[in-house]
């Protein structure tokens, strides 16, 4: 009688099963952190994000043309635009004040909003429940960035998790080609930098991603401890403070605040300044600097800057053009490579 009724049962489940509609999804589930989760189908076809930098990251995972929503920044950035032209057609993601555009995501159904920040509890119940899942993820460390490539990978699928894993090996490569490079250059005789990150008096010190890549580079940092007590070590120098560092190098992440830099006479004389050796950082679809897979270059962009006959064999025009080729199948011009590494805006 047991297995009459057993058989009886598998057979309504069957039934059952048939019966759902063919467009009904078997949703995978991706746990990340170890306590963080998303339920996902089994294609991602529809993206959306409010983290400038991921868009670049998705871009190189393949999934550029899949954003249906992104940030002002993003949506502007030229040669975002140029090598993912219907980031341009994307909606945006947040409103004016910051806020995710609760109303346009609901309209524009994507199936994952990658966010920058973990939302609040009504926001991401309001969006899960109209079945956009939202992942939040760390930041501010190259650990976590690497992280982030990886998890963003296995989110958007497999073919996307091949292209993370062949990332984090070409990151650790790099982190040991330079390290090879940088370990018979004494602490005494390694640069001394000042980062201008946004503004000329806007920087960083540790623990945060800006000091990750200085260190992998070889640079002494000379806000390193100026901000431990600030949220993500990060805040606005005084230009005294700079003076009397009197840093060797200074990177500014914008062209325009490089230039500032070299010619406003309260700068005038800090060692960098008077010797000519004040960088505007590299720019690809996003600021190298900044959290974006661009960021394995970085270091390597810093070490070969800072000690160019320790790292004489590397050529950056080559290794910025292997590097997209690789990862983002994209072939650059020269004239590219040269706005990439040297970029005047």
């Amino acid at each position: 009688m047991f297995r009459i009724r057993h058989l009886a049962t598998c057979i309504a489940c069957a039934v059952a099963l048939l019966s759902q509609p063919a467009s009904a999804e078997i949703m995978r589930e991706v746990v990340y952190y170890g306590d963080r989760s998303v339920s996902l189908p089994p294609e991602i076809d529809r993206i959306a994000t409010n983290w400038e930098a991921q868009n670049s990251i998705l871009t190189m995972l393949g999934y550029g043309d899949r954003i249906v929503a992104t940030t002002r920044i993003a949506r502007s950035m030229p040669l975002m635009q140029k090598f993912v032209p219907s980031i341009k057609a994307a909606a945006l993601t947040t409103l004016g004040d910051g806020t995710v555009n609760v109303e346009e995501l609901m309209v524009l159904k994507p199936d994952i909003l990658f966010s920058s920040r973990a939302l609040p509890d009504a926001v991401s119940r309001q969006l899960r429940g109209a079945g956009i899942a939202v992942a939040s993820f760390r930041s501010n460390s190259i650990d976590a960035l690497v992280e982030r490539v990886l998890i963003t990978g296995e989110m958007l699928g497999p073919d996307a998790l091949e292209v993370a894993r062949r990332y984090q090996g070409y990151f650790d490569d790099n982190r040991r080609r330079v390290a090879e490079r940088l370990e018979g250059i004494p602490p005494d005789r390694r640069v001394r930098v000042y980062l201008a990150s946004g503004a000329p008096l806007s920087t960083s010190g540790r623990p945060s991603l800006n000091q990750d890549w200085m260190d992998l580079g070889g640079a002494i940092n000379i806000a390193e401890s100026w901000f431990g007590d600030m949220p993500y070590a990060s805040g606005i120098a005084s230009l005294e403070n700079i003076i009397a560092g009197n840093p060797d190098v200074i990177i500014s992440m914008n062209a325009e605040d490089a230039e500032e830099i070299r010619t406003n006479p309260q700068w005038r004389n800090v060692k960098a300044v008077r010797e000519g050796r004040v960088y505007a950082n590299p720019r690809g679809l996003f600021w190298w600097c900044r959290e974006t897979s661009e960021g394995a270059l970085q270091f390597l962009w810093l070490a070969s800057t800072l000690y160019p006959d320790a790292l004489a064999d590397i050529d950056m025009r080559e290794e910025t053009r292997r590097f997209y080729r690789k990862f983002y199948r994209i072939e650059l011009t020269d004239n590219e490579i040269a706005e990439f590494l040297k970029p005047t805006y």
